[in-house]
């Protein structure tokens, strides 16, 4: 009988493809296609955010049930198990020394889910929007059979109608990345480098701009007018439940530098070389172009110039004390960063290829851990029980600071959280000499092994937002 792979199996990159998501009618009711073009999601950039898979419109009406149907995924992973994993096809050896990950395309059955439980039946009322979340678990998905891996998929859907209680919003949606491909008429229109989708956002006039300086078109620094296509920016945004509405962003910092961007985890850091080993998980348009061969879950090795600027995406956000990213020897394995390309050389042999950088930028990393101690007075706490990349690397344990900005899921506060618990931590993770820090976002209480990924719907049915491990959102 299949089993769920064994601890000691790191999961760096999980890629699938959703190719359709339909409601069932009933009583002459039709069903009702919610996804309009196939949309490829890294399952692993979602365990403490949430993506919208689309923003689209269902006939009122009560529907029975829904089926997705996915394809073509693939897993890049640590592997220090003990036991070697193959796809059928191809190999991932157990290791207790390398950090170099490897990648398998296990087979996907069924490609199809049909669920008919809660929430359904489903009753869509006329200009009434709701959030659908549809969780897909990444943990209970893997299935182990005498070292062949496959992916079952393993899916929950969950609605709500209930409002955010800071923001107004049905569903919010946190540190996207993106490239703006249009400003006008009020609206951005940005590629969403989660999804490759186009999403169209409305400023108001509470939304924040950070980092956005004057020019020829932008008289007042940090104002709408110095959005310009092709600049890659991070941003929040939300869908509120008023008739009729539309994505409303909420802020939007400018990653200034980056024309030519990849985003990915660090898994490797030679300061000797001036290198660093990154697992790509999303890439811009033109990195695409430049570097064809480059594909997400795969590994580049990346070497900042010697002017590179390293910074942070703090989106104007003050920093502790004592925590910089301003040079090489501040990265470190597990960080999220995303680099602007000056030049790519394929790699020979398997080997690699090389991309040469004149812009680092701190982005938000997130894995899960053990609470082994708790500081109530600085509101911080410690954790274990990484993942391999960060044991394989002899890093035993993070120190994760909570503030003001600091969202919890699943607990109620930090005066909630106890030693024993095993959370999802998302934030800006800094290298120091005492051990690396997490500046925290988010932290998400979970279950030992628990992972998902959301995606919602919106309009008159949908939208979303997310869960342990990750979630898409339609």
């Amino acid at each position: 009988m299949p089993v769920q792979p064994p601890a000691g199996l790191t999961i760096e990159s999980f890629v699938v493809q959703v190719t359709g998501v339909s409601l069932t009618g009933t009583a002459g009711q039709a069903n009702v296609s919610l996804l309009p073009s196939p949309v490829t999601v890294n399952l692993s950039n979602l365990a403490t955010s949430n993506t919208l898979l689309a923003n689209t419109s269902a006939p009122a009406g009560t529907y029975s049930g829904i089926t997705l149907t996915f394809a073509s995924p693939q897993l890049t992973m640590l592997n220090n198990s003990g036991t070697t994993f193959t796809d059928g096809a191809n190999s991932c050896p157990s290791s207790n020394t390398t950090t170099s990950p490897c990648t398998l395309a296990p087979a996907l059955s069924p490609m199809s889910v049909t669920l008919t439980s809660s929430p359904f039946p489903l009753s869509l009322v006329s200009g009434t929007p709701i959030p659908m979340a549809i969780d897909f678990s990444t943990d209970s998905s893997i299935t182990n059979t005498t070292g062949t891996l496959s992916i079952v998929p393993s899916v929950t859907v969950t609605v709500t109608s209930t409002t955010n209680a800071t923001t107004n919003n049905i569903a919010d949606f946190t540190n996207s990345t993106g490239e703006v491909t249009s400003t006008s008429n009020n609206q951005l229109v940005v590629t969403d480098r989660s999804t490759g989708e186009s999403l169209a956002l409305v400023p108001t006039t509470g939304t924040t701009f950070t980092g956005f300086n004057t020019s020829a078109t932008c008289t007042s620094a940090n104002t709408f007018p110095c959005l310009q296509t092709g600049q890659i920016v991070n941003f929040n945004f939300g869908i509120s439940g008023a008739v009729g509405s539309r994505p409303t962003l909420e802020s939007i910092n400018l990653n200034s530098g980056i024309t030519n961007g990849v985003n990915g985890t660090v898994v490797a850091v030679n300061p000797q070389t001036n290198q660093l080993e990154l697992l790509v998980t999303s890439e811009s348009p033109a990195f695409q172009s430049q570097a064809s061969g480059v594909k997400v879950g795969q590994v580049v090795f990346v070497h900042p110039s010697q002017n590179a600027v390293f910074t942070a995406q703090t989106n104007g956000a003050t920093l502790p004390a004592g925590l910089t990213f301003g040079m090489l020897g501040d990265v470190a394995v597990g960080q999220a960063v995303l680099v602007n390309s000056t030049g790519f050389t394929a790699g020979t042999g398997g080997a690699p290829g090389a991309v040469t950088s004149d812009s680092v930028v701190l982005g938000r990393s997130q894995f899960t851990g053990t609470i082994s101690a708790i500081d109530s007075t600085n509101q911080s706490f410690l954790m274990n029980s990484l993942d391999g990349l960060f044991v394989q690397n002899a890093i035993t344990s993070v120190t994760v600071d909570t503030g003001t900005n600091t969202t919890f899921a699943g607990v109620s506060g930090f005066a909630g959280l106890a030693t024993g618990n095993t959370v999802i931590v998302g934030g800006l993770l800094f290298n120091k000499p005492t051990g690396p820090v997490m500046v925290a976002n988010q932290v998400v209480m979970t279950q030992t092994g628990a992972a998902a990924v959301r995606a919602s719907l919106h309009r008159t049915l949908l939208e979303g937002q997310r869960d342990r491990g990750g979630r898409m959102s339609l």
